[in-house]
């Protein structure tokens, strides 16, 4: 038993350590925006994507059907945890990251998940909380003078609270962003991604990189690393310029969205992370990529409890090529179903059913990306719902959504 024991606790470190990281988000919200008192529910939610083969034989990190509808094990079970890196911690206890798996993808070798956890804080508080750790999978790191590619890069991912009552009466929500990572950008191209984002306070939103500085790291050591890469702050477009990169290299886009009142305002109510990998590929012979399509708008209002299904299409963009893989970043308990080829065309669908919970309630956002038998990406196709109390007039804040586009 005792050597079960200490096997497992290598194994436990060893996850930790090894080249693994695809990015994520952390994200929180008040469970009550106008709670008054001493203490307030706030519910941090963690999503991050992994490399899915590393640990196949393990475990760690690998996700398949089953594990998605049993919700056990968790990825990348391990013993690391969501940190406080503030002085003061306003009765935070750290949190597992370990995370139900949402999706894989075998094509861009990733599992996906998400995990919830509410805690009572201390109202009017203000810190930041973070998971920090190595390694991102081989990256342009800043780990040696120069910079260099790197199996050893460590990662920071960093979502800041502040639990202050706004001048409109209320606590503020967050921004909720996702990217399906990695993104994979044609060598010697300009490509434009669009960070998909919702708040639900209609709050005005700024992207920009994560800082390293002398009171905190939002990036660990792939800060500012994606050389060729600028950002358009106001509507938060990654814009990446791959001439003389290398195929096959991966560089980290690690970005901060934040909330702010107005546009002059340069004082955040929050930032949340959002970090992924770009990854050089070769140019295809044919242009034309595939697409998917569905009959949603770009924001849906869902009810609590009350069952949603919809449809993706998927189009295939070149002549003979057939769609081979769908992957999605999607809300816990959205379950997606098989890809289907419609009769003989050259469309295929999926299907997506999903019972929000009470603890969803709030922005929720949607992404997927379709691979063909050509090894040709879509474009990243995202929507965004908000999900309600049950009988609430059904109606979407303010949103923004994305695709990306290369030139």
């Amino acid at each position: 038993m005792l050597i079960k024991v200490i096997i497992q606790l290598i194994l436990s470190i060893s996850v930790s350590k090894s080249s693994h990281f695809y990015g994520g988000t952390i994200t929180w919200k008040p469970m009550n925006n106008t709670a008054t008192g001493s203490m307030i529910s706030v519910m941090f939610t963690q999503s991050y994507q992994f490399k899915r083969s590393i640990y196949k034989t393990n475990g760690y990190d690998y996700c398949n059907e089953t594990i998605i509808i049993n919700q056990s094990p968790k990825i990348p079970n391990s013993g690391q945890t969501l940190t406080c890196i503030s002085a003061s911690c306003a009765n935070y206890v750290p949190v597992s990251i370990n995370e139900y798996c949402t999706d894989f993808s075998v094509v861009r070798d990733s599992s996906s998940g998400q995990i919830s956890t509410i805690q009572d804080i201390t109202i009017g508080a203000k810190f930041c909380v973070a998971f920090q750790d190595s390694s991102w999978t081989t990256v342009y790191s800043t780990v040696c003078v120069g910079g260099c590619f790197s199996s050893t890069a460590g990662w920071s991912i960093v979502s800041c609270l502040d639990l202050t009552v706004r001048s409109d009466g209320f606590i503020n929500t967050p921004p909720v962003a996702t990217v399906i990572s990695p993104v994979k950008v044609p060598i010697n191209t300009i490509t434009n991604i669009k960070i998909p984002i919702i708040d639900a306070d209609g709050d005005y939103l700024r992207c920009r990189w994560g800082e390293n500085s002398s009171t905190i790291n939002e990036c660990g050591s792939v800060c500012k690393t994606v050389p060729g890469g600028t950002i358009d702050s106001t509507n938060c477009i990654l814009t990446f310029d791959s001439s003389g990169k290398t195929v096959g290299n991966y560089y980290a886009a690690a970005m901060m969205v934040e909330d702010f009142s107005n546009a002059a305002s340069l004082i955040p109510f929050s930032s949340v992370p959002i970090q992924f990998l770009i990854q050089i590929v070769n140019t295809s012979t044919c242009p034309l990529k595939p697409t998917i399509s569905s009959t949603l708008s770009t924001c849906t209002a869902l009810e609590v409890g009350v069952q949603f299904n919809f449809t993706l299409t998927i189009t295939a963009g070149c002549s003979g090529t057939t769609v081979t893989d769908v992957n999605t970043n999607p809300p816990l308990y959205m379950y997606k179903g098989s890809l289907t080829r419609v009769g003989m065309t050259d469309n295929w669908t999926i299907g997506e059913t999903w019972i929000p919970t009470a603890d969803q309630l709030g922005s929720q956002v949607y992404c997927a990306l379709t691979t063909d038998s050509a090894d040709i990406s879509s474009d990243q196709y995202c929507l965004t719902f908000f999900v309600l109390p049950a009988g609430s007039a059904l109606l979407c804040p303010n949103d923004i959504t994305t695709t990306f586009t290369t030139t």
